[in-house]
């Protein structure tokens, strides 16, 4: 159940929240594990719930099988959990697109073989492969409770988009939490600032590209096509980021500290620091369970080259088995490689260019990572960037149709890419400056879900 979704919000929420506050110590996980689970399954189906458990109770095991001195037999065991985690992620995956293109090949269909790849999956198997990892490393200790371990892989603040949570950082905050009003009260307004960036920034930037969706993309100009880009860059933002605000609030309604996942990444001077401010946790974890691994930056450039591909292009295929993902990878890999050898000297002590160098990346990127059929990704560039005989791309009618309609979502969501409005709101939140308007912002964004006019987080699908 999505957390913009009316019945989380007002059937589900507020009791919870308030069992969750009256009960005692002792029995807080049990009822955080049974009520994320029970909203799992009402959003995404007992089957998808019932392996939810499966696999949290194989990790558990796991992790508890693995001996203390004995490290081949500890690296046994984590080579099998991971076995089963990220197989069970590649195969649910890719099962379906692979069958699909084999029908295709041999005109057949088989519908009966077809598995539908359950909600959150790709975060929820990230986390527990990390806390696999950890264990056998020595970072984090084995869990003996199962319920704790269970509400810390199904919390459902985190459960569906993340962020990717380390156990080790929750294991004190699990054990021995006690929320109060402070914590609720804090935590609501990080969640009805999350619903208003969701519902009534992305969700009406959404309108945009589906108007160039309708039109097609071998018929709009070139100037609208930059605003399609630019619009769906915030619309990405600022539902991920509403997402995640949400997800903060949640977990500190529960006395629960849910990591942050975005630091202002717009305002950054490279792609590579832009992806250290961007989805925050997942880049960690490719940056600790992986990139490090491979050697990192320690043996040399070409060696650095070559991690820096492997985790790109895995990057990509986590987001999803088209092949606009794995273009994706490869072209941020490719500017995070020029900064590396090249841009970073250029740039030197530069403060505006670096920074347009980026908006100007970044926006294109987001467009590869949008249009999964490549032959329309192709016609969408071809509008952006009209020398090859498209003369009639230059022209500004529709854009100066659409930018009247759209120009204040842009200027709001641009001026709340800037650090003064954060900023702000740290320094006042426990004022009525802060208060009034978020109480105000989350009933409109109310207002509009109860309409019809929200829309499904984009990071669902992966």
């Amino acid at each position: 159940m999505s957390f913009s979704d009316l019945r989380f919000i007002f059937f589900f929420l507020p009791p919870f929240v308030l069992l969750h506050g009256i009960a005692p110590s002792r029995l807080r996980n049990t009822l955080l594990l049974v009520g994320s689970l029970g909203v799992y399954a009402f959003g995404a189906g007992l089957e998808a719930a019932a392996m939810l458990f499966a696999l949290t109770l194989l990790n558990y095991l796991f992790a508890r099988w693995m001996p203390e001195g004995d490290v081949v037999l500890r690296r046994a065991y984590l080579a099998l959990g991971l076995l089963l985690d990220l197989g069970a992620l590649f195969f649910l995956k890719y099962f379906n697109p692979v069958l699909a293109a084999l029908g295709s090949a041999l005109r057949r269909d088989y519908p009966l073989l077809r598995v539908a790849m359950p909600l959150g999956v790709s975060f929820y198997v990230f986390q527990m492969a990390a806390y696999l990892i950890d264990v056998c490393r020595g970072d984090t200790e084995a869990e003996t409770n199962f319920i704790d371990f269970g509400a810390f892989v199904a919390a459902f603040p985190q459960l569906t988009m993340g962020p990717i949570l380390r156990y080790g950082d929750l294991r004190g905050a699990l054990k021995e939490r006690k929320p109060g009003r402070e914590d609720v009260e804090q935590g609501f307004m990080l969640f009805a600032l999350g619903l208003s960036f969701k519902v009534l920034l992305a969700d009406q930037l959404a309108y945009l590209w589906v108007v160039l969706e309708r039109i097609g993309f071998d018929y709009i100009s070139t100037p609208l096509a930059w605003l399609g880009a630019v619009g769906y860059s915030l619309q990405l933002y600022f539902d991920f980021y509403g997402y995640s605000l949400m997800a903060t609030g949640l977990g500190r309604m529960l006395a629960l500290p849910v990591a942050r996942n975005f630091d202002e990444p717009y305002l950054a001077r490279s792609v590579s620091e832009f992806y250290r401010r961007w989805h925050m946790t997942l880049g960690a974890w490719f940056r600790d369970y992986l990139y490090i691994p491979l050697g990192g930056s320690r043996h040399g450039t070409a060696r650095t080259l070559l991690s820096l591909a492997v985790v790109w292009l895995l990057t990509g295929l986590w987001h999803g088995p088209t092949l606009n993902y794995l273009v994706w990878g490869g072209v941020l890999f490719v500017f995070i490689a020029l900064e590396k050898l090249l841009l970073r000297r250029a740039f030197g002590r530069l403060r505006v260019l670096p920074h347009l160098y980026l908006l100007f990346v970044i926006v294109q990127t987001w467009v590869i990572f949008r249009i999964e059929d490549l032959p329309r990704l192709a016609a969408y560039f071809r509008r952006l960037y009209p020398f090859f005989g498209n003369a009639d791309a230059i022209n500004y009618g529709d854009f100066y149709k659409y930018l009247s309609s759209y120009w204040w979502l842009f200027a709001v969501g641009i001026f709340l890419c800037l650090p003064w409005p954060r900023r702000r709101y740290e320094s006042s939140r426990g004022s009525a400056l802060v208060w009034v308007p978020l109480f105000a912002l989350f009933w409109l964004s109310v207002y509009f879900l109860s309409t019809g006019s929200g829309s499904a987080f984009l990071y669902f699908r992966f």
